[in-house]
């Protein structure tokens, strides 16, 4: 056996901050079979080491805001998605289409009618104290590495994939969803996310066939061409990955109830800063890198997109030094009281 499977075997990390659960010889399928190599830490000395990985660096960032928003599409419904097993499986091999790096149209909303139906929202301290992940041992500051470095994984695998930077986002607030449900203890955080990707990449009707998905899935992870894959893995290893996936697929429907719809704050933000015209075009690309920035945190899963726009804005402005004192109504507008403009800022600036 080689150096690299006699690691993989003894659940070592040989991938950087990628230790999947389907590395080398390892393809057991049971859903609770423990994951221990997914969680090591030996390879986390940095909150953000594999964010940082793929170039996401804030200074270098570019500030283009038309790569957030089309503003020539047609504004649609925001009804939940919510789907049945079988309409997900005849759709496994989906056609693909050019799409540029943009959010996807169906992601623009009238800013001044907000989400009719709610999702439910959790405080911080029930997400932080109460994950399943703390049965099995694994603290905050571990399973905030473990979200750090799956986002940075869909990160990578999205642009690979030429995907909007919204489907992007939606797989990311899916995956935040799955494991405030499931422990990643049992749970390969990796396969979960391209899972969710496929799986966004299909509700967000910007859809990639399942094998692209897996192509560049499989060299993100073994950080190697796939063609040589075929050399340095066990016969069958492409096939047993394809099961898994959709197998992960299914038990990510399951676990969030088939309920896949994100909003995001891309649209209420755009919609009430360029009121305050052209001059505040720096504050608008702030704020959305900022936006951007906080799909790490857990923001999705306690805010309302417009809350979270509030603060990003507030943050933004701040950053630049801007007065913004003169919009006292623009905070109106948001719908955001000051207590919810400190406590989003305040996590954005953790993530930095």
């Amino acid at each position: 056996m080689s150096l690299r499977g006699n690691l993989a075997s003894e659940g070592r990390n040989v991938h950087g901050g990628y230790c999947s659960t389907f590395d080398g010889n390892n393809f057991n399928s049971g859903s609770r079979k423990r994951c221990r190599n997914n969680y090591d830490t030996r390879n986390y000395n940095l909150h953000n080491n594999d964010w940082a990985e793929f170039g996401v660096n804030f200074n270098n960032y570019n500030l283009d805001h038309t790569n957030y928003v089309n503003h020539d599409s047609v504004s649609s419904s925001f009804k939940r998605r919510k789907y049945s097993a079988p309409t997900w499986e005849d759709n496994h091999l989906a056609n693909t289409v050019n799409v540029p790096y943009t959010i996807s149209p169906n992601c623009n909303l009238d800013c001044s009618i907000f989400e009719d139906e709610e999702p439910i929202f959790m405080s911080r301290d029930q997400i932080d104290r109460h994950s399943p992940s703390r049965k099995d041992g694994i603290d905050l500051l571990h399973e905030t590495h473990l979200r750090y470095s799956y986002c940075a994984f869909l990160q990578n695998l999205g642009m690979r994939l030429q995907l909007p930077q919204t489907t992007i986002g939606t797989a990311m607030v899916l995956c935040h969803r799955f494991f405030v449900r499931q422990s990643h203890a049992y749970h390969d955080r990796f396969l979960i996310a391209t899972a969710a990707l496929f799986l966004t990449g299909k509700s967000e009707e910007t859809p990639r066939p399942l094998n692209d998905v897996l192509r560049s899935s499989s060299e993100i992870l073994h950080k190697q061409d796939f063609t040589l894959l075929s050399y340095l893995l066990p016969v069958g290893w492409f096939e047993k990955f394809h099961d898994r996936v959709l197998e992960a697929e299914q038990t990510m429907l399951t676990t969030l109830n088939f309920e896949l719809n994100v909003q995001h704050p891309y649209a209420p933000l755009t919609s009430i800063l360029n009121k305050l015209g052209p001059s505040k075009t720096v504050l608008v690309n702030l704020a959305l890198h900022l936006i951007s920035e906080g799909l790490r945190s857990s923001l999705w899963l306690q805010f309302k997109p417009h809350h979270i726009a509030a603060g990003a804005a507030y943050l933004a402005s701040k950053f630049l030094n801007m007065n913004l004192a003169a919009y006292d109504n623009i905070w109106q507008e948001f719908q955001a009281t000051p207590s919810i403009l400190r406590d989003v800022s305040q996590q954005l600036m953790e993530l930095f």
